[in-house]
């Protein structure tokens, strides 16, 4: 059982763009469809924005693919409990959780994907006592963690 990383992700860019973004985010992992307890698609998902190699996907090799996901999500997961929280012309603003560590990664590889966009990623891991702040903008990005 992981402990749970709490995040909250806020975009901001002109208003087409956020709602490109918002659309493409909606989903879910390919190897989670199968599942009886997932029944609909996240508004927040990592899978609909860097999707793992398909044939990463088709090995079902689940240590390969959370290694995968780890590098180029920061984060073995998913999105866990993932909703859109505001929205509005500027910006959005999602709240979700994630197994051990933020997904830092994941910004860093999308941020040239969405030039216009600035992504600013608040998060914070009680049970490891740190907490953090990571700006992405193009393909510049600071993060700054702190130990509590």
């Amino acid at each position: 059982m992981p402990n749970w990383c709490e995040n909250r992700l806020r975009i901001f860019g002109p208003e087409a763009d956020l709602e490109k973004f918002k659309q493409q985010a909606i989903g879910q992992a390919p190897w989670l469809k199968e599942k009886d307890w997932l029944d609909s698609a996240a508004p927040l998902s990592f899978a609909s924005l860097l999707a793992a190699p398909l044939h990463l996907i088709a090995t079902q090799d689940t240590n390969a693919l959370e290694t995968w996901q780890r590098a180029n999500w920061g984060t073995k997961w998913e999105a866990n409990n993932a909703e859109l929280m505001d929205e509005s012309d500027t910006q959005l603003s999602y709240g979700f959780d994630t197994a051990w560590s933020p997904p830092i990664e994941l910004l860093k590889r999308i941020g040239p994907d969405w030039p216009t966009l600035k992504f600013l990623l608040h998060y914070e891991e009680p049970g490891e006592r740190f907490v953090g702040i990571c700006k992405v903008e193009d393909a510049v990005s600071e993060d700054h963690c702190f130990n509590l």
